[in-house]
């Protein structure tokens, strides 16, 4: 399978899930997309830049600082908070979860803790929790992109970033227990 064709199959899944039943904009004022600007956005997997090809007036595809595999860049889709909701990137499709590769090897559907300052969903103490549906589909898609060596490398690379992340969290709070890791989310 092409990386266009894994991810229309993964954009199809994730196409009719949601965090919440109801819209989970109106939680948070739509924070995810209201953050962004011309400095912030969403990590686009291995190839799927592609899936942006041709004029796009609300996106903006730039290289990022962040390299995975043998030095191979990593792509930032910068939106101006209006996008056509079927055209989302995979990041924005499942946010505020991650895909996040476990120290001792395992795959897991997380929330990514980078998510925490901006989505009530992702923070511990919401009385809101996500839809199991949303997880498992996540999960499911995540089934089918992990055939990739390319994305499974990516991943790699976004979990050592977020395991810095929470890192760093953990020092700059001073309580020496680590930053909440959150939710690992496994499949049965």
């Amino acid at each position: 399978m092409t990386k266009r064709e894994l991810y229309e199959k993964a954009y199809a899944m994730l196409d009719k899930t949601t965090p919440l039943v109801t819209d989970c904009g109106k939680l948070c004022e739509r924070a995810c997309c209201a953050a962004a600007d011309e400095k912030t956005g969403m990590y686009l997997f291995p190839g799927e830049e592609e899936m942006f090809a041709g004029e796009h007036p609300w996106l903006a595809i730039e290289k990022s600082s962040l390299t995975y595999g043998r030095g191979k860049p990593v792509f930032l889709a910068v939106c101006d908070g209006h996008c056509p909701r079927g055209a989302r990137p995979l990041a924005c499709r499942i946010f505020p979860l991650t895909p996040y590769i476990e120290p001792r090897g395992s795959l897991v559907i997380r929330t990514d803790p980078r998510a925490v300052p901006i989505c009530p969903l992702a923070r511990g103490s919401s009385p809101q929790k996500m839809e199991e549906n949303f997880i498992d589909t996540v999960a499911d898609a995540f089934r089918i992109l992990i055939n990739d060596k390319e994305i499974i490398s990516f991943i790699s690379e976004i979990s050592r970033l977020i395991d810095e992340y929470e890192d760093l969290v953990s020092r700059m709070t001073g309580n020496g227990t680590g930053y909440r890791r959150g939710r690992a989310f496994r499949r049965r």
